[in-house]
């Protein structure tokens, strides 16, 4: 079976864990239990149902649900055990009396850490979510170059999208053709995600200029989607011939996520949606220049808003009204939405950070365009992950 999979480094995994256990001494803790499969796997490079334990100093332990053999074949980590009863992790991991345990928090349940607290009076459960995503939002250059594979396969699917589209297909039809060709070319397959209630039906997001009417989620534009239950994403719209229309794909490399837009047209563009295209170009090479180390992200927002005021496309840059979004960007990885988020509170830019900008233009009823990039931040600035043309017409 091992040539199913690719194993991560386990100079990788050893790596991050140091850094863990080096932050955890200087806290004063006793160690950290991480229970998401965005946990698992980034710490031990084996996604199974379970948890990981790591304390201040020594071996981890990877506690496992299901086939303890499997694990023990693919997992980085050597100290592999059963799970066992829940009741009993802190017994089967042998956490001393008096300890301080982080645990990812904004992943679990309340009552689930409210039990752990309850049976383990004398252990200390602390919020650890914050650290724990600070940590990941530092890319090494290994991770760099996953997310880089997973924007180049996106880069391929545009090429394959203007062979395919059609004005009578729907956003849908579309979408799933574009899913099919991703996965029959190396896609992981699932996106993902830290957000409440998020759930991705496809990787290609293909919306249509006639579905910029309706915007429930928190990007400047969402679809319809296919049910009431997730009022979002592709749906039954037509694509339509001469009217905009917005490929948003994540790419998947050995579960490293990409995220990048892109503008398509089965016709050709009129003159005053090409000078809005050429705006939002300028808008992305603003920000290509100014995405540098220590630069704070909550200054660059301000500036790009700007920025969009003397293009004049403020009115309509990255969405209308009260529906215009709150953010520019968000930081990309393991999951769709890690840190840095770009937005008007954001924090300085450090070497490692992996972010997917996204300049969009909602104008209701008539026009949705973006050109959304991953960009990776090094010692030199800002380094385009994705080199697609911005906008294609078919």
């Amino acid at each position: 079976m091992s040539h199913l999979y690719k194993s991560l480094p386990r100079a990788e995994i050893n790596d991050r864990i140091k850094k863990l256990q080096k932050i955890l001494i200087q806290k004063n803790l006793n160690g950290a239990l991480l229970f998401s499969i965005t946990g698992t796997y980034y710490y031990s490079g084996y996604g199974a149902d379970g948890l990981i334990f790591i304390p201040i100093e020594g071996e981890p332990i990877h506690l496992v649900k299901r086939n303890v053999a499997l694990a023990q074949k693919y997992s980085q980590i050597s100290n592999i055990r059963s799970y066992g009863r829940t009741s009993k992790i802190v017994d089967t991991l042998n956490i001393p009396e008096n300890s301080i345990i982080l645990v990812e928090e904004d992943y679990l349940s309340y009552s689930f850490v409210k039990y752990l607290r309850d049976i383990n009076q004398t252990i200390q459960f602390l919020d650890g979510s914050q650290l724990f995503r600070e940590l990941r939002s530092i890319k090494s250059k290994y991770e760099i170059f996953m997310i880089k594979k997973a924007a180049k396969m996106v880069d391929e699917s545009f090429l394959y999208c203007c062979e395919i589209a059609k004005p009578d297909m729907s956003e849908i039809e579309l979408a799933s053709k574009l899913d099919s060709w991703l996965l029959n070319n190396g896609h992981g397959g699932y996106i993902t995600t830290r957000a409440m209630n998020s759930a991705l039906l496809n990787y290609s997001y293909v919306i249509s200029s006639h579905s910029t009417s309706l915007n429930i989620q928190f990007t400047p534009i969402s679809g319809y989607g296919l049910t009431l239950k997730y009022p979002y994403g592709p749906s039954n719209q037509k694509i339509g011939r001469n009217r905009p229309f917005f490929v948003d794909t994540c790419g998947n490399w050995q579960g490293y996520i990409s995220d990048t837009t892109r503008t398509f047209i089965c016709g050709k563009f009129d003159k005053e949606t090409l000078n809005q295209l050429i705006a939002l170009e300028q808008v992305k090479e603003f920000i290509l220049k100014n995405l540098t180390p220590m630069k704070n992200l909550g200054d660059l927002f301000l500036e790009v808003m700007e920025l969009s005021k003397e293009l004049k496309i403020y009115d309509c840059f990255m969405g209308t009204h009260s529906d215009k979004s709150v953010f520019l960007g968000h930081g990309i990885g393991l999951e769709l939405d890690e840190l840095p988020v770009f937005y008007a509170k954001g924090p300085d830019l450090c070497v490692g950070n992996v972010l997917a900008c996204e300049p969009k233009i909602i104008v209701l009823d008539k026009t949705v365009l973006g050109i959304e990039d991953s960009i990776s931040i090094e010692d030199t600035g800002a380094r385009l992950l994705s080199t697609a043309a911005s906008y294609y017409e078919i």
